[in-house]
């Protein structure tokens, strides 16, 4: 009797144990519009009116209506399901009497992010000769926006590279695209001093300020 006493307690516990650790979903629905929902969740019932968050929620799938609210009158406007993914939180849009899932966030990420270096010397100085032998501003432009799809770059190398190109526009056009590829973003002053207009440099100061 002992026996079975003790291992029904342990069963017990590995199953509560397990149910709570499943208990890792979370899920965040925004209501464009001006209306009161009725959010029907399985078996559980929310009432939102602009954004509605639910945590400790069981990973899979789930059925889902939802009533809108005009006085004291509701109405079907949706049916349909979601699938809740485990230890993340599933963004979710309804507008239109349409619900969306736009992202789902892991909870816990651990990234080991590879060191990032700008070209050396060498490989710099030479490809700044292959950005002075084009001919016009534009292809220079073109040519310093495909390399920084593979390059990261020192702001001074940057400030650099803006005295091969003629006209202002295309100083700053490159000075923004530039930016989030720069190793030392608190230098980048020295790029702003390379642009003539003050509107240029007021420009590139908004545009970097969004980051």
């Amino acid at each position: 009797m002992k026996t079975k006493l003790f291992f029904s307690v342990v069963f017990l516990f590995l199953f509560l144990q397990g149910f709570s650790r499943d208990r890792s979903a979370h899920l965040q629905v925004e209501f464009q519009g001006y209306y009161t929902y009725d959010f029907k969740l399985g078996n559980m019932s929310y009432r939102a009116n602009e954004v509605l968050f639910i945590d400790n929620l069981r990973s899979g799938y789930y059925p889902i209506e939802i009533y809108q609210f005009n006085g004291r009158k509701s109405k079907l406007v949706y049916r349909g399901g979601i699938n809740l993914a485990a230890e993340s939180t599933t963004y979710a849009v309804f507008s239109r009497n349409d619900l969306k899932v736009v992202e789902v966030v892991p909870h816990q990420v651990v990234e080991v992010l590879p060191a990032i270096l700008p070209m050396d010397n060498n490989a710099f100085y030479a490809f700044k000769s292959s950005v002075a032998n084009e001919w016009f501003d534009s292809s220079r432009l073109e040519l310093l926006e495909m390399t920084l799809g593979y390059h990261y770059f020192t702001s001074q190398q940057i400030s650099i590279l803006m005295d091969e190109l003629s006209f202002d526009s295309s100083k700053l056009q490159f000075a923004k695209a530039a930016f989030l590829k720069t190793v030392d973003p608190e230098n980048y002053f020295l790029v702003r001093e390379k642009l003539w207009y003050s509107s240029s440099k007021s420009e590139l100061t908004k545009y970097i300020s969004q980051f």
